[in-house]
């Protein structure tokens, strides 16, 4: 499968936090490990970082069963506080390397996150996006 083959991941969230917060949420592992890839389901047991261009990240988590699962990848662009994209690979859950984007925009009483990802079909990460956009919210709340 390459990038291109299914429509893009979109998701948008609102956020009552600066732009600054919203962003070291996407890199500050302590942060990282309250909202990223967690679900009901799961807990995350590992997050590491090198948040700079090419570095590489690994967040592991368990689910219920026990079994260990590696989301990993390398970041593409760092510009805090505005954007960041990384490559993204979770082998037990799609094949390949996908690319997440985000922007995030300054406005009145906090700002705006637009994520999209390239490389997976919508239907297997759209709602978990939604889901952990909304928890991220609520720990910055």
């Amino acid at each position: 499968m390459k990038l291109n083959d299914f429509q893009p991941v979109q998701a948008t969230q609102f956020f009552a936090a600066s732009a600054e917060e919203v962003f070291d949420a996407w890199i500050n592992p302590a942060i990282i490990k309250l909202w990223l890839f967690k679900s009901p389901s799961n807990e995350i047991i590992s997050a590491n970082t090198d948040p700079q261009t090419g570095g590489f990240f690994s967040i592991l988590g368990r689910n219920n069963q026990g079994e260990e699962i590696d989301h990993f990848g390398n970041y593409i662009t760092i510009d805090s506080p505005m954007r960041l994209s990384f490559s993204l690979e979770v082998p037990k859950h799609f094949p390949g390397k996908t690319v997440v984007s985000v922007l995030i925009t300054p406005q009145y009483e906090g700002c705006k996150l637009t994520l999209s990802q390239v490389g997976v079909a919508p239907e297997v990460t759209q709602d978990n996006w939604g889901a952990m956009l909304q928890q991220l919210n609520e720990i910055l709340s």
